[in-house]
């Protein structure tokens, strides 16, 4: 499998969202619980195969809770590739995680500080969140952080061999380090 940047990762997420704006809005009306999550369940499989050799199955995703924890922890990373400069991850991270131990009240600042893109990375996000609680009682919020942290360390590692490239230097400092040692 050739080598994935980060603009590849933003349209795995991308295609991910699409998907499940297009069921969304498909469906005509606001989904309720069991809806979204089968809304999810679906983008996360369509999507989730885009990075795999192996198919993405949402009965797969349903019935196995390791492979959907590492199935949606990787789309969630891609999802924040996607997001990158419409809305900060930490922003959509703190819209979704936790509702039911905040209020109302805070939820609703949470999201109104989203600009006008966030949002739909939100549905989407809290959409997933109701999957992996609902069906296999994950800790999506611990789940959403790790993928934010792989989303971070993805950018600086494409940040750092661009200007390492940039500077002539070989994008491997290890063995520079053991070279000069020597």
């Amino acid at each position: 499998m050739p080598e994935v940047t980060n603009d590849t990762r933003a349209d795995y997420g991308r295609i991910a969202l699409e998907f499940y704006s297009e069921a969304r809005a498909a469906l005509g009306h606001e989904p309720d619980t069991a809806e979204d999550v089968e809304l999810a369940l679906a983008a996360c499989a369509h999507g989730g195969g885009l990075d795999r050799c192996e198919p993405v199955l949402a009965e797969d995703l349903r019935s196995e809770g390791d492979w959907a924890t590492e199935v949606c922890s990787d789309l969630v990373a891609h999802l924040f590739h996607a997001a990158d400069g419409a809305v900060v991850p930490r922003l959509l991270l703190n819209a979704v995680s936790g509702p039911e131990t905040r209020s109302e009240a805070a939820v609703a600042e949470a999201w109104a500080v989203l600009g006008k893109h966030g949002p739909e990375f939100a549905r989407f996000l809290a959409a997933v969140r109701r999957f992996l609680v609902t069906v296999h009682d994950i800790d999506a919020d611990e789940l959403f952080e790790d993928a934010r942290s792989i989303f971070e360390d993805e950018v600086e590692e494409e940040r750092y061999a661009a200007a390492a490239a940039r500077r002539g230097l070989r994008a491997s400092q290890p063995e520079a380090v053991s070279d000069a040692s020597a």
